[in-house]
Order: structure tokens, then sequence, then C-alpha cells
């Protein structure tokens, strides 16, 4: 289990079985919202619309205000009261792999101790030695994570996130 996560573990029947199930968030852009509930979420697509830091992958990350970030398209900013939509989403990171530098060439997790591929890779902040503002987790199986919840929501006319005084009004 990744530490700086253990209140987003979701409990398990079976403590034999370490899943590293969490709830953690997705942004996506409006069509592509649609696309994932029909579909699911696809590693393969990871990166194409913005970087690719770890890869490609599906990434997700436990801050709702990291997921608004990708809400939109950086070429072409909504109105700060636009409505947006995040994904929940039911994660199974398995043995994940402490990021603390850019992976941007990963394709799969890299192999851990005993030469087998670990499960998912997390990426941990600049404040704790790593290479991010808050923490990502980047899966690379589509069989790993399940969207079961849309949120939608508008951000506040003054609202003061690191986002809005980059949206047109």
């Amino acid at each position: 289990p990744i530490e700086a996560l253990n209140h987003l573990q979701l409990p398990i029947d079976d403590a034999d079985v370490p899943l590293n199930e969490l709830l953690l968030f997705h942004g996506a852009k409006p069509d592509s919202v649609e696309k994932i509930v029909k579909g699911g979420l696809d590693p393969r697509r990871g990166g194409e619309d913005v970087g690719k830091m770890f890869g490609t992958a599906t990434y997700l990350t436990p801050n709702a205000s990291k997921a608004d970030i990708y809400t939109e398209p950086f070429s072409c900013r909504l109105p700060r009261g636009a409505e947006r939509r995040i994904l929940v989403v039911r994660a199974a990171l398995g043995e994940s792999f402490r990021a603390i530098h850019a992976m941007p060439n990963a394709t799969r997790p890299p192999d851990g101790p005993d030469g087998n591929p670990l499960d998912s890779v997390w990426a941990d902040t600049l404040q704790q030695g790593g290479a991010v503002d808050h923490i990502e987790c980047m899966i690379y199986d589509k069989g790993q994570a399940i969207p079961i919840a849309i949120v939608t929501y508008v951000h506040k006319a003054d609202c003061q996130c690191s986002e809005c005084p980059k949206r047109p009004a």
C-alpha cells in the first residue's frame, strides 16, 4: 500500500489479496468523459492531449483539484463558469512503484525486486523528494480501473484556484 493514500483504501474481505484498491479521480475533456463511461479507461490513450510524464498510462489522482486541470484542452480554455465533469474511479493499484523522476517512455510499471513486473506507478510529491506537485497514480492495464461516478460542478465566479486565473471569465 501507498502510505500517503492509506485513507483512501477500500476495505477487502480477503486480507491475503493485496489489491491496494482506491477511489481516485480522473479528469477528462467533455467529449472524452462519455467515451470513458461507455468504453472504460484506456491506458493506450494516455498522454494524447497532454504530457505523459510517466508514460502512456491512465493517470489518476486523489485530488479533485488535480483532476480539474484536465477537464479542458489547454489550447482552448473553457470559461470559468463552464460545467465540468471529473470521474470517480475504483482502481486496483496492486504492488506499486514509487516514482521520484519522470518516466516519459514507460508503457508498463518497472519490475520489482523479484524481477516480476509491478502493477502500477505512483508519483510522489516534490515535498517528499518526488517529481510532482500532487500525488498521481498511473495504471497501464485497462482492467485495473472502472469509473463508478461522474462529478459535475462549476467553479464559482470568484474562484481563486490555481487554474481559474488562466481561464476566460
